[in-house]
């Protein structure tokens, strides 16, 4: 198995290898990547080859902590990790990590962080590699908790048989209100009420600027939505959606203006996108993550809100292996 840089001229067979991995999504091609401004990070991804063949790469960066230099999972995506081929094996797997290890060993890295993309993104069973890396060593630095709801058809309306019954009553509530919600609505419309509410509930900014959204969705124009809610032209609430792959409907930014709260747009939406999302193929419904500062804290009342419309824990985890390299 033989460890390479990535670089511009493999950015083709990189973008292919991801489209056609196991548990690749659109954070990990060169273009989502690419869009972060030059210099924000300092870029070491890698290229697994074997027979002239990729069979994984990982997105990666340096990030130097005090005097110890880390090979990360890139930090401009929300997860990574080893993105691997189809049906690698148990013992391929082994090989790989070895591999990263070794690659480390020689570079003169102190730590390796891996984020690696949660399961429900996997296209198939594939925890041969969560066990190469705990087999090898790595140990669970951290432990996050996202809710999913999983799209499922049944006899009866899906969005009745999965919201608790008040989020339910709130729901057909939010159908008679005159509210109607927009597929892919102008982001325009929808930063200022997000901008207000993470100020007001966090005194926080979000972490993109509109412009930078903008920019993704002329470069991802079919794969990032804004789904909003407006009382005639007057937009009340929104959800700007990431379909990292063709599984999950990831919920990036979430916010509704407080005045139109008590019409409950955020049941409406939400209503909306259950139906949409299984009209579309999609299995899964992700709303991301409601602990915060590495796991450490659970903020209950986010978890109930989610749960609240029948969303479930999946767990996302930070590995962290010490390289016992020869400085």
């Amino acid at each position: 198995m033989f460890v390479k840089n990535y670089s511009k001229e493999l950015e083709n067979e990189w973008e292919g290898f991801v489209s056609s991995s196991v548990n690749g999504t659109f954070m990990q091609e060169r273009k989502f990547l690419g869009y972060h401004p030059s210099g924000r990070f300092s870029d070491h991804s890698l290229i697994f080859m074997e027979d002239k063949r990729i069979i994984a790469v990982l997105p990666a960066a340096v990030v130097q902590q005090e005097d110890k230099r880390i090979l990360v999972s890139h930090p401009g995506a929300s997860h990574g990790g080893l993105i691997i081929k189809s049906s690698l094996s148990t013992k391929k797997c082994l090989e790989l990590v070895s591999a990263l290890i070794e690659y480390c060993t020689m570079a003169g890295f102190d730590y390796i962080r891996l984020k690696p993309v949660p399961k429900v993104y996997h296209k198939e069973l594939s925890d041969q590699l969560d066990f190469a890396l705990r087999f090898s060593g790595f140990s669970i630095e951290y432990t996050e908790l996202a809710t999913v709801l999983e799209l499922k058809k049944g006899e009866e309306s899906f969005v009745k048989r999965v919201m608790s019954d008040t989020a339910f009553r709130n729901y057909k509530k939010a159908l008679k209100s005159g509210l109607s919600v927009v597929e892919d609505a102008d982001i325009n419309d929808f930063w200022p009420i997000l901008e207000d509410k993470l100020k007001h509930n966090h005194n926080a900014k979000p972490a993109h600027t509109s412009d930078e959204i903008k920019h993704l969705k002329t470069i991802y124009p079919d794969r990032i939505k804004l789904f909003a809610a407006y009382e005639g032209v007057t937009p009340v609430a929104g959800v700007l959606a990431f379909l990292l792959n063709n599984r999950v409907i990831n919920c990036f930014y979430i916010a509704h203006h407080d005045d139109f709260q008590h019409k409950r747009p955020l049941n409406l939406i939400f209503g909306y996108m259950m139906e949409w999302g299984l009209k579309n193929g999609f299995s899964y419904l992700d709303w991301g993550i409601s602990t915060e500062l590495k796991g450490s804290r659970v903020n209950t009342g986010l978890f109930r809100f989610k749960e609240g419309y029948g969303g479930h824990g999946v767990l996302r985890e930070c590995y962290l292996y010490e390289v016992h390299n020869s400085k």
